[in-house]
């Protein structure tokens, strides 16, 4: 009966919704989930309007979690944002019990759908992506200490702080105002960022050139320093020159500055 119970919470509190006055309503939603005799009778006669109560409760705090995360993006959705939401609790989301992670899995969500809306803006997966990167980068815990830097040799493999990510999208979304009114389109411009949080914990962004997020993005990944200027050089199919390595130098300089990178790991050679 116990799983019964929890299946009818669940239409209840995910589903389009239940008449509560409806008796004959009340009646099919407790047989649909196989809830029957004393629990029947105690939910009808009883707990029917505090079930109510919850049900509401928990919307409004999964919808406060969304509007908390990604408000820019929802103002500009308006009704819309309602439709999916409900859309997003009817397909028996979210699975998970914390909060945070409920922004992802909405926005995993709603991708695929969004993309195929015409009432979607088609900035509107990268502004809400960007706007939740915040909350995730800002909450990230750190797990290594910054060490001293000093020189890096070639077979390096470089140390970042977790609270930072790497990012790309189509559009300057990052350049939108913060105004909740603002309706401007964002440049259709290709970005790379490199979002991370600063040892005073605020959540900055960094717009990198091609050749700088081809470099980090292998770097994050624990590819060495040589190999990461090699294949990057070779992906942007240009000469790997002085240019380029001085550009990286003082890349690396000014992340370490910033608190991004702290240090050097194990290099290529005292990897077993």
């Amino acid at each position: 009966m116990q799983s019964a119970l929890e299946s009818a919470l669940a239409e209840l509190v995910l589903g389009r919704g239940i008449e509560l006055d409806d008796e004959a309503a009340v009646e099919a939603w407790l047989e649909r989930h196989g809830v029957s005799g004393a629990d029947a009778r105690r939910i009808r006669d009883r707990e029917i309007r505090r079930l109510g109560v919850y049900r509401e409760l928990v919307r409004n705090t999964l919808r406060g979690a969304l509007r908390i995360a990604i408000p820019r993006t929802i103002a500009r959705l308006g009704d819309v944002f309602e439709e999916y939401f409900g859309r997003f609790t009817e397909a028996g989301r979210p699975t998970t019990r914390y909060l945070r992670a409920v922004i992802g899995e909405f926005l995993d969500f709603c991708e695929p759908h969004w993309a195929q809306d015409p009432r979607v803006m088609p900035y509107a997966h990268e502004l809400a992506r960007h706007e939740a990167l915040h909350i995730e980068v800002g909450s990230t815990e750190p797990l290594e200490a910054p060490r001293e830097l000093g020189e890096l040799g070639i077979e390096a493999r470089l140390l970042f702080t977790e609270a930072s990510r790497l990012v790309h999208y189509t559009y300057a979304v990052h350049r939108l105002r913060d105004d909740l009114d603002d309706r401007s389109d964002p440049d259709p411009t290709p970005v790379d960022l490199f979002v991370y949080r600063s040892p005073a914990h605020e959540v900055r962004y960094l717009e990198l050139s091609p050749a700088a997020a081809a470099i980090l993005r292998r770097l994050l990944r624990g590819e060495t320093l040589g190999a990461s200027l090699r294949e990057s050089a070779a992906e942007l199919g240009v000469a790997l020159e002085a240019p380029m390595i001085r550009g990286t130098a003082e890349l690396l300089a000014d992340l370490a500055e910033r608190g991004a990178l702290l240090g050097a790991g194990e290099s290529e050679a005292a990897t077993p």
